[in-house]
C-alpha cells in the first residue's frame, strides 16, 4: 500500500461494504489521503457511507455505487447430494480455508444437542489437509453418517448458498465474506459468531442470529429451531434478501470502474 501511494500514477481504490471498517488503520488513512489515490470507489449503501468511511478520511474522494443487487451471476442451487447428503434434508453448511478450523470444530460440537433422528446434516468445506482432524472430531459423535466433507474450497459460496442455513465464523476470510453476501443475496439465513464486523452484516431476528463461539449448545438451539420453525425461518429468508439490496449489481460496479478509469485518463 506504501509502496502504491508513492508510485508515479493516479490509482483507484476499490472498497467492499463487507470490508469496510468505520475506523481504518493508519496505514490505510495515508493510502486514502495520498495524493495519488484520484478516487474511492465503494458500494456501502448511501445511508451508511458516512458512518463506515466520513469524510475527515476521504474527503471527498469516496463515490457510493447505487444499489439494485442482482444475483445473476450467482452460482446457485448445487446439487449436494453429490456428497452423500439426502435429497430434502435440512443442510447446515459451514466453511473454513484457514489451518485453525476452530469454527468447524464449534460446528461439530453443536451437534450433540442436535437430535439425530431428524434429517439434519451438515456440510463442513475445508482444504483436504483439515479432513483428517474433523474426522477424529466426527467419530465421538453419535450419527457420524449426517456429517460430510467437502475440499471443493472454491465452490464454497455457492455450496453455502445451496444449503438450508449457513455458518459464518470468521470475517477476515475473504471466502467467508463472499459466502456471507452470496447467501443473504439469496436468501439463506445465517448462523454467526458475535464478533468484530460480523455484527455489522448479520442482523439479529431479521436476516439471522449472532452467537457466542465459544458455546455449541445455543447453536445447536439455533439450528434446531429453524429446522422445526419453517415460518422463521421464512422471515429470515426474506430478510436476508432485503439487506442485500443496498449491494450494486456486479454491472454496475463494473461500470462505475470503467468510468473512473476513463476519468483519470482524460486527466492525464
Amino acid at each position: 500500500m506504501v509502496a502504491t501511494a508513492a508510485a508515479p500514477v493516479k490509482i483507484v481504490v476499490r472498497l467492499s461494504y463487507l470490508e469496510c471498517d468505520s475506523r481504518p488503520s493508519a496505514l490505510a488513512r495515508v493510502l486514502y489521503k495520498s495524493p495519488r489515490v484520484a478516487l474511492v470507489s465503494c458500494d456501502i449503501a448511501p445511508e451508511s457511507a458516512q458512518d463506515q468511511l466520513t469524510e475527515r478520511w476521504l474527503c471527498d474522494k469516496i463515490t457510493v455505487s447505487p444499489s439494485g443487487h442482482s444475483t445473476d451471476w450467482y452460482e446457485t442451487g448445487l446439487e449436494l447430494s453429490v456428497f452423500g447428503i439426502p435429497d430434502g434434508a435440512f443442510t447446515v453448511a459451514g466453511v473454513s480455508d484457514q489451518p485453525d478450523d476452530a469454527g468447524l470444530r464449534w460446528l461439530v460440537a453443536c451437534a450433540h444437542w442436535v437430535p439425530m433422528d431428524l434429517p439434519i446434516h451438515f456440510l463442513l468445506i475445508a482444504p483436504k489437509s483439515c479432513h483428517e482432524r474433523l474426522r477424529r472430531l466426527i467419530r465421538k459423535m453419535p450419527f457420524t453418517q449426517r456429517f460430510h466433507l467437502c475440499a471443493k474450497i472454491e465452490k464454497a459460496p455457492g455450496l453455502l448458498a445451496s444449503s438450508s442455513v449457513a455458518v459464518i465464523t470468521e470475517w477476515s476470510s475473504e471466502l467467508q465474506r463472499r459466502s456471507c453476501m452470496q447467501c443473504l443475496a439469496v436468501g439463506v439465513p445465517l448462523l454467526g459468531v458475535d464478533a468484530g464486523l460480523i455484527r455489522q452484516v448479520i442482523q439479529p431476528e431479521v436476516n439471522g442470529v449472532l452467537l457466542a463461539a465459544n458455546d455449541p449448545e445455543p447453536l445447536a438451539q439455533s439450528i434446531f429451531e429453524l429446522f422445526e420453525d419453517k415460518e422463521r425461518q421464512a422471515v429470515l429468508s426474506a430478510g436476508a434478501r432485503r439487506s442485500a439490496r443496498q449491494w450494486p449489481s456486479m454491472q454496475q460496479q463494473l461500470l462505475e470502474m470503467r468510468s473512473a478509469f476513463e476519468q483519470i485518463l482524460v486527466e492525464r
